[in-house]
């Protein structure tokens, strides 16, 4: 197909710009009112997907991205649009996919974030290069410094420049305001170099360290092992949690489902009667039951299992309900427990407000859905959180 010069109407749920012909044409590294020459990449039989050859008219949003790797990393996706411009979109994204899939009209002003240096957690591919994989792709690109990734793993990044990764195949790197740790998949490292980290593992051996880093929020701490669910963005994280805090009911009885490592649970324990968590993952039990005697909290327990089993057993009366699901959402049977607890309150925290709207879709036959904040988790990328309140 011939090159196209299309004006960019819309932009997608993905980022990518949307122009229209015969067929809807989403064009990426695009913003809405520029007027631009594309090449088709890819013909489906109800969309066209297209790159940028040319910019003719640009828009006043768009700026010059300060990463040298944008163009193929598969790491960011809005590099390329103002900050505040990724806000209102991400904010008109959650209305509209809220509206569209539940019928609802309460999404609240998104909450921003600090939009560099923000990520606690990367994971880097080792195969002659060192970096990210590229866009769509299992190709590395080799990245010596990545924007949004936290100083100290950068730090580490550059030293990775000066070693033997023979035999590595991947590095995961995780660090804390004060603490890090090196996750090595494959070959040997000279640990020497890495003599300010924390914990180093390698091939699930504790080389250095206790095997965990810890992380502070406020006076409460919490333990990050090498397989631990922990919010990337810390200041993002504080956000949400501040919001599921100002939502919960004083002296009430909360069940916090899908509660990973007991972060959320534990953050509202002061304020609250009495937690019981509950998560299918054993280890993150087992995390979450360090965290407790850490803060030396006797309000919160923790179990492993299926949630109708473990309330029938326990006889834990529910005011308030919190839930943190994967990406996936809730499942049927998770939907139908809440629903026979009839807790006073839902607290949804959500990654994903395609499936959110869908849950809350159905929840909304028995509950008020009183408001949606959106919160600017994954700055530079189309990802955006939520927190949905429910009342009886």
């Amino acid at each position: 197909m011939k090159n196209l010069e299309v004006e960019i109407i819309d932009l997608d749920h993905f980022g990518r710009g949307i122009a229209k012909t015969d067929k809807p044409i989403f064009v990426e590294n695009s913003l809405i009112g520029e007027v631009v020459k594309i090449k088709i990449t890819k013909e489906k039989k109800k969309y066209l997907e297209a790159q940028v050859i040319k910019f003719i008219k640009t828009s006043p949003y768009r700026v010059n991205s300060k990463c040298p790797y944008y163009d193929k990393c598969g790491g960011c996706d809005l590099l390329h649009m103002d900050y505040h411009e990724q806000l209102k979109y991400k904010e008109k994204k959650v209305r509209e996919i809220i509206k569209k899939f539940s019928g609802l009209e309460c999404v609240k002003k998104i909450v921003p974030s600090v939009q560099f240096n923000y990520r606690n957690k990367v994971t880097l591919h080792v195969n002659k290069k060192i970096g990210y994989y590229q866009r769509k792709s299992y190709e590395i690109v080799a990245i010596g410094n990545c924007l949004i990734a936290d100083v100290k793993i950068n730090n580490l990044i550059e030293k990775f420049q000066k070693c033997n990764l023979d035999g590595i195949n991947k590095i995961v790197i995780r660090v804390t305001d004060k603490e890090s740790m090196l996750i090595f998949d494959g070959g040997r490292i000279d640990i020497s170099k890495f003599k300010d980290v924390d914990t180093i593992i390698v091939d699930n051996k504790i080389l250095t360290g206790r095997g965990y880093i810890k992380e502070q929020i406020g006076k409460l701490k919490f333990v990050i092992s090498p397989t631990s669910f922990f919010q990337v963005n810390k200041v993002g994280m504080i956000n949400i949690y501040n919001k599921v805090l100002e939502y919960v009911d004083k002296d009430s009885n909360v069940l916090d489902l899908y509660c990973g490592t007991g972060t959320i649970g534990i953050y509202v324990c002061n304020k609250v009667k009495e937690v019981l968590g509950i998560e299918i993952n054993e280890e993150a039990i087992a995390d979450a039951l360090v965290n407790k005697k850490l803060n030396n909290l006797s309000n919160i327990n923790f179990k492993a299992g299926d949630v109708g089993k473990i309330l029938s057993d326990n006889k834990f009366k529910v005011d308030n309900v919190i839930v943190d699901p994967p990406r996936s959402g809730l499942d049927e049977n998770a939907i139908k427990n809440i629903i026979q607890i009839e807790p006073q309150k839902i607290i949804y925290v959500s990654c994903d407000p395609v499936t959110l709207a869908r849950d809350l879709n159905i929840l909304k036959q028995n509950y008020k859905v009183v408001e949606i904040t959106p919160f600017d988790m994954f700055c530079n990328t189309y990802h955006v959180e939520c927190v949905a309140l429910l009342e009886k």
